[in-house]
């Protein structure tokens, strides 16, 4: 479970079985870096080891490995698979620790870079941890290259057997055993205006007789689905998104941009003043950088600061970088309202002690970014009594069901699985006073353009 305190556990383990200059390497997201700086401070104090972060580029990584042997390093899932040959070098030879943080972002294996480079030192350290809060994010084969990282001799993993093997390997802490109050997970729906009604009909209709002329085999077809989903998905978050891509409707794409802002980003808006009325903060999560940016725009009165992939990590005392604007959240009282993209704050940070409402503005299939997003505002820490609320904001009748229906299937599985009913799901609906899409959420979309859902 994020924030159980798996990154305490793994010094902890670290410690324990470590000889004299015997380093680390921690293969994490960069939003994680702090974490791991201020765990290790906390635990050891004046004693904690030397910590540097792998940046920079190839050169700038090979001269601080070679000339800080024996120290803790910190490097990011994108640095590594630039530096993966020095970095494989260096393991063989200094015995060396690797731990994988946010391990599920290896699922691919060896169908994508991230698997393959990681598969490739796995016979290399002398230790090996890997650690997720969600570790099956699509399915169970989610777990096999993870599993093969820790045992790359082991020649029989399947679909079949993975379950049972990585039950005698894992440890995990339940949300229940933190003692932690469920979170109230509520749905608010807000119907798509007219013209936004419109063009979200007419590209349907488009999308679908794109697709007739391609069989189901074709590739081109999987491809196709995966971008028909996210111009739905644009359409019902906000219209401008189409913009920066030619439209086969330009006039029903004019008038719903003339109409304004959407529903959606409209009731957003006017939640974050109602909690900012009530002195209360709130983090505002949406897929789309175009988004962020325009909502934090837009709730400048409230002081509103905004992390997307474009915003560089740093430290504190530096302007404009992530950990300073997560401070300016902590310590600024006039900052009621931080705006984030899931795929780049999803992890790493730890908002509970002064944030306690999260609203989202759109979803994609990524189970394990709305689950850890969730958790930056739930998780260990948490006074007793304190009621967390997460928003879902959801157009009916639109691919918000189907995004909804789908993370809920995959989430209900992941708990399966796991043996952790705290991971699911079920939100109650209100009434008003690198993205997850599989084989599965394929087929329910090809219905949703059919008319079928």
């Amino acid at each position: 479970v994020p924030g159980a305190g798996k990154t305490t556990e793994a010094i902890s383990f670290y410690l324990l079985h470590k000889k004299a200059n015997q380093g680390l390497i921690v293969i994490c997201p960069k939003n994680a870096f702090p974490a791991w700086e201020e765990q290790f401070n906390q635990c050891l104090g004046n004693l904690a080891p030397r910590i540097l972060r792998l940046t920079q580029g190839v050169i700038r990584i090979e001269n601080d490995l070679s000339t800080n042997i024996g120290c803790v390093f910190l490097i990011s899932y994108q640095q590594f698979i630039r530096a993966a040959n020095p970095i494989a070098k260096y393991l063989h030879n200094n015995r060396t620790f690797v731990f994988i943080d946010e391990s599920h972002r290896m699922k691919g294996g060896s169908n994508n870079s991230t698997g393959r480079q990681i598969q490739k030192i796995a016979h290399l350290p002398i230790g090996k941890l890997i650690m997720s809060g969600t570790p099956l994010p699509q399915g169970v084969n989610d777990l096999i290259p993870q599993y093969s990282f820790l045992f790359p001799t082991d020649g029989d993993i399947t679909e079949q057997n993975i379950t049972e093997k990585i039950k005698k390997v894992y440890v995990r802490t339940t949300k229940k055993e933190l003692g932690l109050d469920k979170p109230k997970i509520i749905t608010t729906p807000i119907p798509l205006n007219e013209p936004q009604k419109n063009l979200y009909d007419l590209i349907r209709s488009e999308e679908l007789r794109q697709l007739s002329g391609l069989g189901n085999n074709d590739r081109r077809f999987y491809r196709q689905l995966g971008k028909s989903y996210m111009r739905l998905l644009q359409v019902v978050s906000n219209p401008s998104l189409l913009l920066k891509t030619a439209s086969s409707f330009p006039d029903a794409l004019r008038e719903a941009i003339e109409y304004g802002d959407g529903n959606k980003i409209k009731y957003v808006a006017i939640k974050a003043r109602q909690l900012a009325k009530e002195g209360k903060k709130v983090i505002i999560w949406s897929g789309f950088v175009e988004n962020v940016e325009s909502i934090t725009q837009m709730l400048s009165d409230l002081g509103a600061k905004c992390i997307h992939g474009g915003v560089e990590a740093g430290s504190e005392e530096e302007e404009n970088t992530r950990e300073r604007i997560v401070k300016d959240f902590h310590d600024d009282p006039n900052m009621f309202a931080l705006v984030a993209n899931p795929a780049a704050c999803s992890e790493g940070i730890s908002l509970h002690t002064v944030c306690h409402h999260a609203i989202y503005l759109d979803r994609n299939y990524n189970s394990a970014q709305f689950l850890q997003s969730m958790d930056r505002i739930h998780r260990l820490g948490l006074p007793k009594g304190t009621e967390t609320i997460i928003e879902i904001v959801h157009s009916p009748h639109s691919i918000d069901d189907l995004v909804d229906s789908r993370l809920n299937d995959k989430i209900r599985r992941m708990s399966e699985v796991l043996e952790d009913d705290s991971l699911r799901v079920e939100p109650v609906t209100v009434e008003l006073d690198e993205d997850g899409f599989d084989a599965e959420d394929a087929k329910q979309l090809l219905k949703h353009l059919k008319g079928l859902l």
